[in-house]
């Protein structure tokens, strides 16, 4: 079920949904997993490169079948929201919502699929291959034009699981700069044969530093590599960082750029990281202990309390100064956001976006930087939304 609420056109315009011809050259296949079973259906993930949320309500997505008129093509259902470089997974083999007869469905011997807006234009299309039980097709990185074979699945996140998630690059003898790598999947990666390189190996005039040969990196774990020296036997690269700032590459053994940086100038005490670990936002800190986590942007409670149905509470104390507590509820896990806007429409910030289970949340939202007036905090949930106002009073 999707609330509705009355607000002023300014925030529905900036807040809620980008048109739907922007989708044209932002929505893609992103993943594609084909041999489920009972419980695991087939599934189609869907991610949007744009900075901001698509409305993708109406879309259709369709196999030969549908291409042909032979079936019906499914309908993603209204209010279905791709959050701002988010995912959406839609199950096939199965009735997505109330209605739903299009019959659409995978074949593990490979099949083709199509996207298209509610205007009937093509938006996407992708040919699958055979796959394996525990094997997906997805885009590497998210939202590109190289396609691979992948396992573990993804669904509903980041299909690059190893990320450059903290960098300092202001080294002296004894304390070198260094480079921490982060493994967000839930099983280990073996990344022997991965390079990393500044733009002197982006360009060829010198080489790439190579990561050894056995290297594994654990489930929500660090690797971290020391630059302007020699990591290991035979490394020569010369690869070093710049404290006034510069890019670094990371590609996997196939040779494919999986994480690119661009990192500003920084002073000694300070690097620039990915907060929470793995996520898409990067501050300075204070650096962290090499191979440590960088901790989270917020402050997220989860309980096992169960949930019938979805809500957003009012967030309490409100008004508020600096701090206040929003709380929601999940019938059932799904890929969640929470977002704070100002009356403008401007989003100030992102308190959740991720997949989350059933059950009562809680999130801190600490306003501090924020001048005093009226916000709202938006929860989009699958394709439940829900929008309050709180108050910041200083």
């Amino acid at each position: 079920m999707k609330k509705n609420y009355i607000l002023p056109i300014v925030v529905l315009s900036a807040i809620l949904f980008a048109r739907h011809s922007s989708a044209q050259t932002t929505i893609r296949i992103n993943e594609v997993y084909t041999r489920g079973v009972a419980g695991n259906l087939d599934w189609v993930e869907i991610y949007n490169t744009a900075a901001a949320p698509i409305d993708i309500s109406g879309f259709k997505i369709y196999d030969a079948g549908g291409k042909t008129g032979a079936k019906t093509k499914k309908l993603f259902p209204a209010g279905t929201v791709v959050p701002a470089k988010g995912f959406v997974v839609i199950a096939t083999d199965t009735a997505t919502y109330a209605g739903d007869q299009s019959a659409f469905g995978l074949g593990s011997g490979g099949d083709s699929v199509w996207v298209e807006n509610a205007a009937g234009a093509l938006l996407d299309s992708v040919y699958i291959p055979a796959l394996g039980l525990d094997t997906t097709f997805a885009r590497v990185p998210d939202g590109s034009k190289t396609w691979v074979k992948t396992s573990p699945a993804t669904k509903g996140v980041s299909n690059v699981v190893i990320k450059m998630n903290e960098i300092y690059a202001n080294g002296v003898a004894g304390a070198l700069d260094w480079i921490e790598l982060y493994n967000s999947s839930a099983a280990a990666v073996n990344i022997s044969g991965y390079k990393i390189y500044d733009i002197g190996g982006q360009s060829g005039s010198k080489g790439k530093k190579l990561i050894p040969a056995g290297t594994n990196l654990a489930s929500k774990g660090f690797f971290v590599v020391i630059v302007d020296t020699a990591s290991f036997a035979g490394d020569t690269t010369g690869f070093g960082l710049s404290s006034a700032g510069e890019t670094v590459w990371l590609e996997n053994a196939s040779g494919v750029v999986i994480d690119t940086v661009a990192f500003p100038a920084m002073v000694k005490d300070t690097s620039y990281a990915r907060k929470p670990d793995g996520s898409n936002a990067f501050v300075k800190l204070t650096p962290t202990s090499r191979g440590v986590t960088n901790g989270t942007a917020t402050s997220v409670k989860q309980t096992g309390t169960a949930a019938e149905s979805y809500s957003l509470e009012q967030n309490y104390p409100n008004p508020f100064n600096p701090s206040t507590t929003i709380r929601f509820a999940l019938p059932g896990a799904q890929l969640t956001t929470v977002t704070v806007y100002d009356v403008l429409g401007k989003k100030v910030a992102t308190l959740v976006n991720e997949v989350r289970a059933a059950g009562t949340h809680s999130v801190q939202f600490d306003a501090r930087g924020l001048t005093s007036g009226m916000y709202w905090y938006l929860l989009r949930a699958g394709a439940y939304s829900e929008i309050k106002k709180m108050i910041v009073v200083k």
